[in-house]
């Protein structure tokens, strides 16, 4: 064999083993980046939903309830966005309170919801109470009212405040903070906030 031939051999194999290894290294070094990729895609789900319910019970009896127009859920944080909101709390199978709300969120770990922008709650007995954020924790807990918060109760009482406390069943309200205080006698009330 000829020198020449021995040489082309020798840059040939050089150059196999060469690409061998570089195949072999690469290979190895992004062996578990398909793996991380996939898992934590798997930890970072979003799902998008339209007409979109969510419901607390208990023994069968319905406490409140959330419905919104569209809503998308991250499992990661684990916290329902919701969008057009509008909801109800319950006492003994029947409607106390209704809410309506452009934005809320709900997180499944602390039971927790929270309204934010045009909020607007309105009681059984007609009270209604306007503020720029609403939230509740659970059914036996109070509706904090935060951020020029309106109480306006069937002619005859209307309240300004930066923050309340509110009952489900408007059996209590706790104003804090600087407040004012309107009050009417029956009939002589302008419906306006």
């Amino acid at each position: 064999m000829s020198k020449r031939k021995i040489a082309y051999i020798v840059i040939l194999l050089t150059v196999v083993i060469g690409c061998a290894w570089a195949f072999i290294a690469a290979g190895v070094i992004t062996r578990n980046f398909k793996k991380e990729a996939l898992h934590s895609a798997g930890e970072k789900q979003e799902v998008n939903v339209k007409n979109l319910i969510i419901t607390e019970t208990k023994e069968d009896k319905k406490y409140w309830e959330l419905y919104a127009e569209k809503g998308y859920y991250d499992n990661q944080n684990k916290v329902v966005i919701l969008y057009n909101v509008i909801g109800n709390f319950y006492d003994k199978g029947e409607v106390v309170l209704s809410m309506e709300s452009s934005m809320g969120t709900y997180s499944e770990e602390k039971k927790k919801v929270v309204l934010y922008d045009d909020s607007y709650f309105i009681y059984k007995d007609g009270t209604d109470v306007r503020a720029d954020r609403f939230v509740w924790q659970g059914s036996d807990k109070d509706i904090t009212a935060q951020g020029n918060v309106v109480i306006r109760k069937s002619g005859e009482i209307k309240t300004y405040s930066n923050e309340a406390a509110l009952s489900n069943q408007m059996t209590q309200v706790k104003i804090k903070g600087r407040s004012r205080t309107e009050l009417y006698s029956k009939g002589n009330f302008d419906g306006k906030i």
